[in-house]
């Protein structure tokens, strides 16, 4: 994990400092520390971090969720510092994919007891590559940019952050081919990469503009799914 550069965004000099020196003792590179959304930018800009750590209450015009949406455009990922937040910044908060939450006030041990855990494990993940083939092509295909598979008669497409490949196989031959964990079948048409998931409705999941049916019956054990990897 040596080799990750880590960006600090949070505007209490005493917290940033803490953080630092926890990184810093365990190996981690620290590029900066920034202080506000502009700062931040310019940073990432710059400095090219692995990873974010951010403040979700930035001062300032933009906060650390308008900053979140940003990364997840260019798709660095981030963990939300946070103390307890309202509703309203709440509801913002899962509009966004954090890959965890640092609630302070935290100790040093555990701070890098939560980050070292869920940071190896989504380096694991990223490492797991899909492998098909189609109309005379190889697509390699890393299994965290796949968004869903879908049933196509006795085919199988699989949507991608951008392609959509035709496969020659049955859904329930492409999904078993699948390393992660981190799958889910809202309906028996679909196989969906849960980390994509942006809202859950009454009968349908979106993954960002994408409408997906849910069956009522599926729908307790998402809730679960996703409350627990929350």
């Amino acid at each position: 994990m040596s080799s990750n550069k880590f960006l600090i965004i949070e505007d209490d000099t005493i917290i940033s400092a803490t953080i630092k020196v926890t990184l810093e003792k365990n190996n981690i590179v620290v590029v900066g520390i920034a202080k506000n959304f502009e700062n931040a930018m310019t940073l990432i800009n710059s400095t090219k971090p692995d990873v974010c750590l951010i403040d979700i209450q930035l001062k300032g015009k933009f906060d650390g969720i308008d900053l979140a949406k940003e990364l997840d455009k260019i798709k660095i990922p981030y963990f939300y510092l946070t103390a307890q937040t309202d509703p309203l910044t709440l509801n913002e908060v899962h509009k966004t994919n954090p890959l965890g939450y640092l609630v302070k006030p935290f100790t040093s041990k555990g701070l890098w007891s939560s980050i070292s855990v869920v940071w190896q494990k989504y380096l694991n993940e990223k490492e797991k590559i899909f492998t098909i083939k189609s109309d005379g092509y190889i697509y390699k295909i890393p299994e965290n940019d796949i968004l869903f598979l879908e049933a196509f008669d006795n085919y199988c497409y699989v949507h991608s952050e951008n392609k959509k490949i035709l496969v020659p196989h049955t859904l329930k031959k492409v999904k078993s081919q699948l390393q992660s964990n981190h799958f889910f079948s809202p309906h028996r048409s679909y196989y969906v990469n849960t980390k994509k998931i942006t809202d859950i409705g009454q009968t349908t999941i979106h993954l960002n503009s994408i409408s997906i049916s849910l069956s009522k019956a599926k729908r307790p054990e998402l809730l679960k799914i996703i409350e627990n990897n929350s």
